[in-house]
């Protein structure tokens, strides 16, 4: 939410939704009064609407795409491929630029509808604002087109989860008994070094060639894998950081 009324309630109430996230900042601040008349709106309807006010780090592109991750989660939304459910919708045109990517990036990863909303004319100020009975004039609501983004596999993220619980960076010895690769085979057998590193290189390899989410520093068994920029990122929409209550970096 920025500080936008009808550009919210007006798709909102024209799809009769049941039930709607708003994703505002945590603390009371100068868009809390839109916040307030969009919640008074929605509950005025005629049908009853579920509204829930979610605290958000909207500057921060962490917090925003775990909130978004937590809500697709808990409606059982993160398999894009079940068509036994409705898509969410999300709309992609008010808050931050921040959240408008990571709303439009949890459209592409799980099963959600995008969509921008048009205005002609809005009435107040960016230096002072303050709710009237007409903020915008909303003169469309268009879908925003977007294709699905793959998720690397639980192998690949559980060593982003192992490196992140050990602080970021581990050197591959480490990270081999963090995983239990050093474990034995399927027969109860010994494995050798060079077959343990090999189990880890298969899971390496995508990590950092394809995904871009680790960096390996050094050769041989003492060289160190680092989570980079993109992983932690990855970790937020993949891995266990995203659905705990500490969303920020």
């Amino acid at each position: 939410m920025g500080f936008e009324v009808e550009r919210i309630t007006e798709p909102i109430l024209s799809d009769r939704a049941d039930r709607v996230y708003l994703l505002t900042r945590s603390e009371r601040d100068a868009a809390q009064p839109f916040v307030d008349a969009v919640v008074r709106r929605l509950r005025a309807a005629p049908w009853p609407v579920d509204v829930r006010v979610t605290p958000t780090e909207i500057w921060d592109v962490f917090g925003a795409l775990g909130a978004f991750r937590q809500i697709f989660q808990s409606e059982r939304r993160l398999d894009r491929h079940d068509a036994s459910v409705v898509p969410i919708r999300v709309n992609v045109s008010t808050g931050t630029k921040i959240t408008s990517i990571a709303g439009t990036l949890s459209c592409m990863l799980w099963k959600g509808e995008p969509y921008y909303v048009r205005v002609s004319r809005s009435w107040y100020s960016n230096r002072t604002p303050r709710v009237r009975p007409i903020n915008d004039v909303v003169s469309g609501i268009d879908p925003v087109g977007v294709y699905e983004l793959r998720a690397p596999g639980s192998e690949l993220v559980e060593v982003l989860d192992a490196l992140d619980r050990r602080g970021g960076a581990l050197r591959k010895r480490e990270l081999l008994r963090e995983l239990r690769l050093d474990a034995k085979d399927l027969e109860g057998g010994e494995l050798t070094p060079q077959a343990q590193h090999g189990r880890l290189r298969r899971r390496l390899e995508p990590l950092e060639q394809r995904w871009g989410f680790v960096r390996i520093e050094g050769i041989g068994p003492r060289g160190r894998v680092r989570l980079t920029e993109q992983g932690k990122v990855a970790l937020v929409l993949f891995g266990s950081r995203g659905t705990g209550a500490d969303l920020t970096h």
